[in-house]
């Protein structure tokens, strides 16, 4: 019983080393006069390396010098088996083409390619082969779909099919990209000299900047800035470029500084010439849910002295908001009786309160547009009538005497 019990280990243990032992793949020799040989390398650790001495697919055997080999690599077991298949299989039309079935399903698109393209050389008009490597047939003549967007002008950039100009815009927009990255820190440098004793060089050198890529950095600076004098440096930057996105800039600026004098300042370079972009932006912020920033809108259109901005500040003459405000007294326990029955509720509570404003630098703005002899005050109705009456188109008659 002893012995029978030793021979069941014995046989389990050599199971088990079978079938730890995996299988040798197969590896792929490159030649240096261009040809190759696939098999397995029969004497793997002899070193210094001499020769190869290879069995090929076909059971038999070759030795080649070392020299002979430029490259050695090792090859998957789906190329293995690829290898095998493609040793096996005639050079005929329908041997090609389920070799390259193969390929496909086993995700080997280098090998299938060449299978589908030695079908082509047999057959050129191959309508399956043609459509696996991408061929359609435009006016009697196969092409891939890249020499179909060539000939009809497109390049492949940047993962998709493109017009020259719409290639040269996003050039242009790196380019604009890589430059304002530049600015960033250079102007960064100068903001720092504005705190010290290098404060006019930083002064000059801010002033001197004529790159319309600059805007945003001069734009981030301006808008983080704290000092007063320093703003009005960033202000002076921008109006000189007085580009439009250096005039949005301002535009906003003059409409969310919290310094009073700051906004002044923005609008005494916007109002040097007429910008429609900047009285319609204006226009916008009168809708505005902040009732200051309704205010500030106002007094630029003011400075700005674009009539047509009458009508828009009559509709923003008097406005309501609504408000969230706490009731109650916080932590406190109360107690709450109706119809639903018994509570305690726990405070604040919070509320939206409704709230009517009149807005002076509307109005005056108002004032200040139609010319200052009338005033209504913020009787809107009033205002409405009176624009009505004073901007009829004149009627024309067209009868013949």
């Amino acid at each position: 019983m002893l012995r029978f019990v030793e021979h069941v280990r014995a046989a389990a243990l050599i199971v088990l080393t079978l079938a730890c032992v995996s299988p040798a793949r197969g590896e792929s020799f490159e030649l240096r006069d261009g040809g190759r040989v696939v098999g397995r390398l029969l004497n793997p650790d002899e070193s210094p390396r001499k020769t190869y001495r290879i069995e090929t697919l076909s059971g038999g055997r070759i030795t080649l010098a070392a020299d002979q080999v430029a490259r050695r690599e090792v090859l998957s077991p789906k190329e293995s088996e690829y290898e095998k298949r493609r040793a096996e299989s005639p050079d005929t039309i329908e041997g090609h083409w389920k070799l390259a079935e193969w390929c496909r399903e086993n995700f080997l698109s280098a090998q299938r390619k060449v299978h589908l393209d030695r079908i082509l050389q047999m057959d050129p008009d191959h309508p399956a082969a043609r459509a696996a490597l991408g061929y359609t047939k435009v006016e009697g003549e196969w092409k891939t779909r890249r020499e179909t967007m060539k000939d009809r002008g497109y390049q492949w950039f940047r993962g998709r099919w493109r017009t020259a100009q719409e290639i040269e815009i996003l050039k242009r927009q790196d380019e604009t990209a890589k430059g304002r990255q530049k600015w960033f820190g250079l102007v960064k440098r100068y903001d720092t000299w504005l705190d010290g004793d290098r404060f006019e060089q930083g002064r000059q050198a801010i002033l001197a900047i004529d790159d319309p890529a600059a805007v945003g950095a001069l734009d981030h600076f301006l808008a983080n800035g704290e000092r007063r004098e320093v703003k009005a440096i960033y202000l002076e930057a921008l109006g000189r470029l007085n580009t439009p996105d250096a005039v949005k800039a301002l535009a906003i600026c003059a409409v969310e500084d919290n310094d009073q004098e700051t906004r002044l300042l923005c609008l005494d370079h916007l109002r040097k010439e007429k910008r429609p972009d900047v009285v319609a932006y204006f226009i916008r912020m009168l809708k505005h849910k902040d009732n200051e920033i309704i205010n500030r809108a106002a007094v630029g259109l003011s400075y700005m002295g674009d009539k047509s901005a009458v009508p828009p500040l009559i509709d923003a003459l008097v406005t309501r908001h609504t408000y969230k405000i706490n009731s109650g007294n916080p932590g406190n326990i109360g107690a709450s009786f109706g119809s639903g029955g018994t509570g305690l509720g726990v405070g604040p509570r919070v509320q939206r309160v409704r709230v009517t404003k009149e807005n002076q630098a509307v109005l005056d703005a108002i004032v200040s547009l139609v010319g200052g002899n009338v005033n209504f005050g913020f009787d809107v109705e009033a205002w409405k009538y009176w624009y009505a009456q004073h901007n009829k188109r004149p009627t024309v008659d067209a009868r013949r005497d």
